[in-house]
């Protein structure tokens, strides 16, 4: 919704820009169960002369910057169902990768060689495995699980270590907080 558009050859925000569109300048689009409506911007966008842009609301909610979805098609052929479909069934792999980035904390780093990126999915796909077979459920409720797990061995450590009244800069250095 940062995008820069230029209709009419003025730079705007794309959530700026949807303000300014009405229900009326807008069709009614399904794609599987969902409905929404869809503005389509054909024009350039920054960094690009030639795009195409949906500016999309579900139809059962307010038209609103909230609840607007920006979907970005170089290809100007594709109707607003092929390209809302085509987001929608990229959707799960874009909601793996920022779950990597974000919940892996793997937002870090930067690899290009073929084989440090062959080696970075290696252990993304690694921890994802260890993660669900742990929980023996998705992937958000294992991680959740294993930092519990961690959480309760970091109290277990400093109990212990309190009781064997080990100094707390011993701990903390342990801890590598110190």
């Amino acid at each position: 919704t940062n995008r820069i558009l230029y209709p009419k050859g003025i730079a705007i925000q794309a959530k700026q820009f949807a303000r300014y569109i009405e229900s009326k300048d807008t069709r009614l689009v399904t794609v599987g169960q969902e409905r929404y409506r869809v503005y389509r911007y054909e024009g350039a966008i920054h960094g690009l002369d030639d795009a195409v842009v949906l500016l999309a609301w579900k139809a059962d909610q307010p038209m609103t910057p909230e609840h607007l979805h920006c979907v970005l098609s170089t290809d100007r052929e594709l109707g607003d169902e092929d390209i809302l479909r085509y987001y929608a069934q990229r959707w799960t792999i874009e909601c793996f990768f920022r779950q990597a980035k974000d919940q892996l904390k793997l937002d870090g780093y930067r690899v290009r060689h073929i084989r440090a990126v062959k080696r970075y999915w290696a252990v993304v796909l690694l921890a994802c495995v260890y993660s669900i077979a742990e929980s023996q459920q998705n992937l958000s409720a294992g991680l959740e699980l294993l930092r519990s797990r961690k959480g309760h061995s970091v109290v277990e450590f400093i109990y212990n270590a309190a009781k064997q009244e080990i100094p707390i800069d011993v701990i903390k250095k342990q801890l590598h907080v110190a």
